[in-house]
């Protein structure tokens, strides 16, 4: 399975030498964001321009400056969750974090750390 994360070009260096480490699912409660730590945005869509969340609205670069292809290992793969089977128990305003969004359905979060090993690829995207 062929699986992606978008990264700007200055998270490039350090994701290709000490892995996935930091994502975040920033879960809406109530108002107040509380962030879930240990969860890797991944999607199945290899193509920088239909990541919907790549917005330059706020900042002035490119968060798909790069696309880094993963191999999660099958032993590993249990912790590879659809975003929106990961949402399902949660208030409908944490849901409408990945409901609704152009290519949400090809979002996965990964619980835990996915090390530098388990990064295949690493190309730079056209434009990024």
């Amino acid at each position: 399975m062929n699986i992606y994360h978008f990264c700007a070009a200055q998270h490039k260096d350090s994701i290709m030498h000490e892995g996935l480490t930091l994502g975040q699912f920033p879960k809406l409660v109530d108002g107040v964001y509380k962030l879930i730590p240990r969860c890797q945005w991944l999607t199945t869509e290899p193509d920088p321009r239909k990541q919907s969340w790549a917005t330059r609205n706020l900042i002035d670069y490119s968060r798909t400056a790069y696309r880094l292809t993963v191999n999660i290992p099958d032993n590993y793969r249990k912790k590879l969750i659809r975003a929106i089977d990961f949402v399902a128990d949660m208030p409908e305003e944490a849901q409408q974090i990945v409901t609704g969004w152009d290519g949400s359905d090809k979002w996965y979060i990964y619980r835990g750390i996915i090390p530098a090993k388990w990064i295949v690829g690493c190309h730079r995207m056209e434009g990024g």
